[in-house]
């Protein structure tokens, strides 16, 4: 397994290099956003990104954007921060960051989160994902089994069974409803009215297996039972 390291510490990029090359994985270092860009080949299993590596956060921000976006990765993303602020915490957790690690860490801790994001990984990289009756292809972004034929369903509806049931039995918030399947980062131009009628419609759908939860108009968890 690969995985990459983006951190203006060198030094420290190389030490976590090299514990992790003793533990078999196969590692990358960037030390800047340029180098990233430049050099980027090929995927990796997971990411560790370091968002004090630019002057602003929108730099770091646009490294998530051109893997989630551009290059549609889905690869486990862990953030690591001296910031402590937890409302910035929730914030970047939403915006397709798997995991949150404040500095300073152990190795240790490190490497438990590593290995726990790549078990769930590599089990949602079989592309069939399964909730109760229905079976999900990730590839082809379609139903498999149990749906009618005859139901016309939207990109954005597929999109939201897509994130929901990649998080059943989980809290999803409206926030990262917003960026994952409208990509309005900063809310400037979707509004509730459309989140509110594209999840009804979704629910008129497939109401009798599909359990969505919505908890205060911002939170949502999609039951399996």
């Amino acid at each position: 397994m690969k995985i990459t390291i983006i951190e203006d510490d060198i030094d420290l990029a190389e030490q976590i290099a090299n514990r992790l090359q003793k533990d078999w994985y196969i590692t990358a270092i960037y030390d800047s956003d340029k180098d990233f860009y430049v050099n980027f080949a090929e995927n990796s299993d997971l990411y560790i990104i370091d968002i004090n590596l630019w002057v602003s956060e929108e730099d770091w921000f646009n490294v998530i954007k051109f893997l989630r976006n551009k290059r549609n990765i889905k690869s486990p993303i862990i953030i690591t921060s001296w910031y402590y602020n937890t409302e910035k915490k929730v914030y970047w957790l939403d915006i397709w960051a798997d995991d949150y690690l404040q500095k300073p860490y152990s190795y240790e801790e490190l490497v438990a989160r590593i290995r726990a994001l790549l078990r769930r990984w590599c089990e949602e990289k079989t592309n069939i994902i399964k909730y109760k009756e229905l079976k999900f292809d990730l590839s082809t972004k379609s139903f498999l089994s149990w749906v009618n034929t005859k139901i016309k369903f939207t990109k954005k509806d597929l999109m939201l069974v897509e994130l929901f049931i990649l998080n059943k039995d989980r809290v999803v918030s409206r926030h990262k409803v917003i960026t994952s399947v409208w990509w309005d980062y900063d809310g400037s131009w979707v509004n509730d009215n459309t989140i509110n009628v594209t999840l009804h419609n979704l629910r008129n759908k497939i109401w009798n297996v599909f359990n969505l939860v919505t908890v205060v108009w911002e939170w949502y968890i999609l039951k399996e039972n």
